[in-house]
Order: C-alpha cells, then structure tokens, then sequence
C-alpha cells in the first residue's frame, strides 16, 4: 500500500512539473473588522521611556497600569474576533468539504467514511481509484504499471500524459483557460505570501536577535552581581546589633544598592534600545500583516466565497509588542532606603 502511494506521489509530481496543476484547499479563518484600529490601541500605550533606574515606584506602577488596561481593551476585541471565527467555523468547514468532494469526484458520504480511524485499505483503495479517475482519466492499476517503469520510461509516459490532457483541454478552451488563470493566480498568490511571510519573519528575527544579546550580556553582568553581592550581604545584621555592627550594615546596604544601580544603568539603555526597535518593526510590519491577510483571503474566496477582510494580525502584534514592553523597567532598583 505504502509502496503504491510513493509511487503515485512520484507519477503525479512529474505530471505537475509539466504544467498540470493539482487542487490545493487553504484553509483561512475568517474574522471580522473591530471598531478600534491596531493604530489606535499602539498609540494608547505609553512611549517608550528614557528609564532612570532610581525612578519613583509610583512613575513605574502608572506606566505598567497603563499597558494592561490597553492590553484588556484589545484582548476584547481579540476575543470578539475568535468568537466569530468560532460561529462561521463549521459553515467553513461544511464548504470545505463540500468543495472537496466536488473536486474528487467522491460522495460526500465516501469522504466521512475516508475521515475515519478505522476505514480500511480496500475503501482507501477504491476511493483513491475513483479520485484519480475523476482528476486525471487514470486507474490506480495504470499508475501501477508506471511505477514499475525505469525512470526514463516514466518522463517518457508523463510527458505523453501531458500531451494528451493538453490535447483534450484545447475541445474546451473556456472552460480550461478559466480553470488556468484560477491555478496561475493561485500560484502567484502562494509565492506572494511566501515572501511577505519571509519579510515580516527576517525583520522580527533581528529584533529578537536584541533581545538574545541582552540576554547574554545580562547573564555575564549578573554573574559579575552575584560574586560581589554575597560578600557584602555577610555583614548586613538583623536583629539586636551593635551600633558599630548597624553601621557597618548600613554601609554594606549602601554599596549593595549601587551594585545593582550600575547594574540596571548599563543594562538599561540595552532594553530600551531593543524595546524602541521593536516599535518601529511592528509600526512598519503593519502593511505587510495586512497585505498577507488580503492574499490569504484571496486564496479563501477562490476556493470557498467571500471573506471580510480583518487585522487579527496587527492585534496580535500589537499585544506582542505590549508584553515586550512591560519589560521595560526590568531592572529598575528604585530610591535608597535610608
């Protein structure tokens, strides 16, 4: 069985490299367009501050507030959007399926019973047979003959193939020429959302690359942290102390802070670098979130109907670019205790 499947993969691969196109369903979810723009909710969240590590816990509690009241308005509309994926999901489904059947040629019943667990090899077999028929005019005993055929032969036969499936579309050229701009926009959209896909990839990839680099530059400052911190923290005291063993503590307090204030002041402008960046990706990324959606739902109507146009992707960016920027005063220390 396996044997007879690799081999019509291979037979049909050399069908499609000589022209013919095979069927291919996308699946898209559909959602609908929210009120309030990604733009809106980006400009709602605080600037990016110039942090200043002895800052007022009250200036670092209202900057973060700020960001989780923006992210709980937009995860509203982030769920409002899923619920109406959720609601259209089975008509979706229902003309996926019916598409898919109309395309094979099975019922819609041989298509449930090849859905499940348990459908034997001699259903499998039988509906494959049927398929190939009704998409190329073969018979999977046919194609099985083919397989046995060295590899020259096989080019040889495709290419007859070919001919002939050329031959038959030219008695209805409508028909065939309509069926060709579909696959060639088809085409065409599949290599368009590669490349938007590659862009928006290769452009958030460089700014994670900031991040890792913090990341590694923060692991070899606070190993530097944690061998001078310790010794210091031996001399802090607790409880009943001398005033001789309460200065020394204080002391130790004091040079304890300013560690952990160098610290946050050469790790900072880092973060805030990588956290600006970040903004402008996700501000410039916007076109390209929306040009993929309208080529996926282009792929969507050409398969299965209209789809409205949405921003899911922006909102999502949108949200990403909140969590980053919660991190912003990631080692702020605060004002001395005195």
């Amino acid at each position: 069985m396996f044997h007879l499947i690799n081999n019509l993969n291979q037979i049909l691969m050399k069908i499609t490299q000589l022209g013919i196109l095979l069927f291919l369903p996308f699946l898209i979810h559909p959602t609908v367009k929210a009120q309030t723009t990604p733009e809106a909710f980006l400009a709602q969240l605080p600037p990016v501050p110039n942090v200043a590590c002895t800052a007022d816990s009250s200036v670092v509690n209202h900057f973060t507030n700020r960001i989780y009241e923006v992210k709980s308005a937009l995860q509203q509309v982030i769920d409002r959007i899923h619920a109406e994926v959720q609601a259209n999901e089975e008509k979706l489904k229902d003309k996926a399926l019916s598409n898919a059947v109309r395309q094979s040629g099975l019922s819609k019943k041989e298509m449930e019973q090849l859905q499940q667990e348990n459908v034997t090899e001699e259903h499998a077999l039988k509906a494959a047979n049927k398929v190939i028929g009704k998409q190329y005019n073969l018979s999977l005993q046919e194609l099985e003959k083919v397989g046995e055929m060295s590899d020259a032969d096989q080019e040889k036969w495709a290419q007859n193939y070919a001919n002939s499936r050329m031959q038959q579309a030219k008695q209805n050229p409508q028909a065939t020429a309509k069926k060709q701009d579909k696959s060639a926009r088809l085409f065409d959209l599949a290599k368009e959302q590669k490349a938007i896909g590659e862009r928006i990839t290769d452009k958030m990839t460089k700014v994670d690359k900031l991040f890792k680099n913090i990341e590694q530059q923060d692991t070899i400052e606070t190993r530097k942290l944690n061998e001078k911190i310790p010794p210091l923290e031996k001399q802090l005291c607790s409880g009943i102390c001398s005033p001789a063993e309460i200065a020394r503590s204080r002391a130790a307090e004091k040079q304890i802070y300013n560690l952990k204030l160098q610290y946050c002041e050469k790790m900072s402008p880092s973060q805030i670098d990588a956290i600006s960046q970040y903004l402008t990706s996700v501000k410039t990324l916007f076109p390209d979130y929306r040009r993929l959606t309208e080529v996926q739902n282009e792929i969507v109507r050409l398969q299965f109907g209209e789809i409205t146009p949405e921003d899911l992707s922006c909102y999502k960016a949108v949200d990403e670019y909140a969590n980053i920027l919660l991190g912003t005063y990631k080692y702020w220390i605060g004002k001395f205790d005195k």
